[in-house]
């Protein structure tokens, strides 16, 4: 694979003689190669694994706007409340205050008599105490910022704390990624399909090329995202094109019956 990988990027037009290859291979390339682009996430994490600020202030704001009601309160560790309430955020999240009906599309976060509890869809994976939490009195009425941020970071904090979070968080990742490749794979080979007529390839060789031609697209992707110039992902695809254009333009110096 690692050969593959380094002849796509510097020699494209020899990854003619990759199309070759069984699907097998075929497949698991596709399924490594997006790996590359979850590597600044998971630099991030592994140096810096706190909540990323994004989602903190979606967080902040679904506490302050939708995390409120009269009449409910933690008062030395034990919660009291008359009306159960919840509130969503970055659509992977719910908070509860009282036990309800899970939302098995998100985590949730159940704020209950003596601690939150951690459910993964409607499945108990961990539970703290408000002591813990340092969250032992709070007034969920309150529009105190000071009393919304000891909120705030308690909840923060014991997200922090679920490496399955970290780990659905890397995964989806992951499949964005495969998706995106995949859609410049299939994008590419049509266009290829279309307007390269002089080569008289089947559609699924020019998918099996188009796979090892597109690496070039998740290196270029990779150090866009590493230098923060997601503005000029153009040059991805401009980068995939010519890559194509080499390698299609060699075919005509292959004898007939080489590949």
């Amino acid at each position: 694979m690692f050969k593959r990988m380094t002849t796509s990027l510097s020699r494209p037009p020899q990854t003619i003689f990759f199309m070759k290859d069984s699907w097998k291979r075929v497949i698991l390339y596709i399924l490594l190669l997006p790996m590359i682009l979850i590597i600044p996430n998971l630099i991030t994490v592994l140096v810096d694994p706190s909540m990323n600020i994004d989602r903190y202030d979606q967080m902040t704001l679904a506490i302050e706007e939708d995390f409120r009601t009269e009449n409910a309160s933690i008062v030395d560790g034990v919660l009291t409340y008359e009306t159960p309430i919840q509130a969503t955020f970055g659509d992977l999240f719910t908070l509860y205050l009282g036990p309800q009906d899970l939302d098995r599309r998100t985590f949730n976060f159940v704020f209950e008599d003596t601690g939150v509890i951690f459910y993964i869809s409607d499945i108990e994976f961990d539970q703290i105490s408000y002591s813990d939490l340092n969250l032992l009195n709070h007034d969920f009425s309150s529009t105190d910022a000071e009393d919304l941020r000891v909120l705030d970071i308690a909840l923060k904090t014991y997200i922090e704390q679920q490496p399955s979070i970290t780990f659905v968080d890397i995964t989806v990742q992951y499949i964005f990624s495969l998706v995106d490749y995949l859609f410049i794979v299939f994008l590419m080979s049509m266009m290829m399909l279309i307007f390269v007529t002089h080569v008289q390839f089947p559609f699924k060789l020019r998918f099996k090329l188009s796979v090892y031609l597109t690496t070039i697209w998740v290196f270029a992707e990779l150090v866009l995202t590493l230098f923060h110039a997601e503005a000029l992902d153009f040059l991805s695809i401009l980068f995939v094109y010519v890559y194509h254009i080499l390698a299609y333009r060699s075919v005509k110096v292959i004898k007939k019956g080489a590949i």
